[in-house]
């Protein structure tokens, strides 16, 4: 079926056109803010790192959007911070507030009434105050104690109003703040993976074998001295492709997979005879060679290194185990695949 193509609207005509523009301006303007960083803004990070408490990011509107993201931002990357309206802040929320919080209020003119109010309440309660906007006379700036400038510039766009190159760069002066921190605190990859549990690093850097493996009522184990009727259920019941034979004190003797499974059929015109450890031993890739014991991982390993093992060593399974000898689990390469570590 061919795809149906819109016809141009006349309208958009300009809008490639405006949308360079505008990624222009945006462009202008953050180089001028970068050249206004200077002694206030290492001022704000002494502040913070001095305040022993959470920071609280507060702002109206669109600015207060951009301070929700400042927010979450601090907070995974090390500097504990919570967004708080300010509306809200007057009605209750202040209770979180301490002496060691600090505020970072967000506002382009430095006259939003009720962000200012909030403002000059929270400083009975709280620590310092950084003020984000344009106006040093402003209201937001004579409440505040350290003041991180953006420079004036026209809102990128047709009309001029929507506030677009202002909240950019409120945005990037709170992610140059959270950095700043971040590299203050000397916070590491690892202090990022415990915030970002589930994310692809966390994963990474937290992820062990025992989160993963097949352990329990899951993991197949066949005694030496067991039928090979036995070997096939256990495999069978416990659908994992394999299972871990070991001797009557449960030590492990080796793996019997849906290869062996295979190769012994070709071997052996009649399997059933046999007990699961010689099914085991004559399922070898050269049954005259004596078997090798099957390698091990310890529960703690990260499961990146049991990937790692499996690539180099050309195997899809390891078995876990405590003492090198008891068998706690099978951790498997579909598994770290599916665990999106692959």
């Amino acid at each position: 079926m061919e795809r149906h193509t819109p016809k141009p609207d006349p309208r958009s005509a300009r809008s490639v056109e405006l949308a360079a523009d505008m990624i222009r301006e945006q462009v202008e303007a953050l180089g001028a803010l970068a050249g206004a960083v200077g002694v206030p803004f290492r001022r704000a990070v002494d502040m913070i790192l001095a305040g022993g408490d959470q920071v609280i990011v507060a702002g109206i509107g669109k600015s207060g959007l951009i301070a929700r993201k400042a927010a979450a931002t601090l907070a995974s990357t090390g500097t504990p911070a919570v967004f708080m309206h300010p509306v809200e802040g007057l009605h209750g929320d202040l209770g979180l507030v301490s002496s060691g919080s600090v505020l970072i209020g967000l506002s382009k003119s430095g006259h939003t009434d009720e962000l200012v109010k909030f403002v000059g309440h929270f400083r009975r309660l709280g620590g310092g105050v950084i003020a984000v906007c344009e106006a040093a006379d402003s209201p937001l700036a004579e409440l505040s104690d350290v003041l991180l400038q953006i420079p004036a510039r026209r809102e990128a766009g047709p009309l001029a109003l929507a506030p677009t190159t202002s909240t950019l760069m409120m945005l990037a002066v709170c992610d140059a703040l959270a950095m700043a921190l971040l590299d203050a605190r000397g916070f590491d990859e690892h202090q990022f993976a415990k915030y970002h549990p589930d994310g692809s690093l966390g994963r990474r850097l937290l992820m062990r074998a025992s989160d993963l493996m097949h352990q329990g009522g899951e993991l197949p184990v066949v005694k030496a001295a067991a039928t090979f009727n036995d070997l096939l259920l256990e495999m069978t019941g416990k659908r994992i492709g394999m299972a871990c034979i070991v001797d009557e004190e449960g030590t492990l003797l080796g793996v019997f997979t849906d290869g062996d499974l295979r190769r012994l059929l070709t071997r052996c015109e009649s399997p059933m005879h046999l007990t699961a450890s010689q099914a085991w031993r004559q399922s070898r890739r050269d049954p005259r060679d004596t078997p090798v014991r099957c390698s091990t991982v310890p529960p703690g390993i990260l499961a990146v290194e049991c990937l790692k093992l499996m690539r180099e060593s050309e195997i899809t399974a390891l078995i876990v185990s405590e003492d090198e000898r008891r068998p706690l689990g099978i951790l498997r390469l579909q598994d770290l695949v599916r665990a999106g570590l692959g």
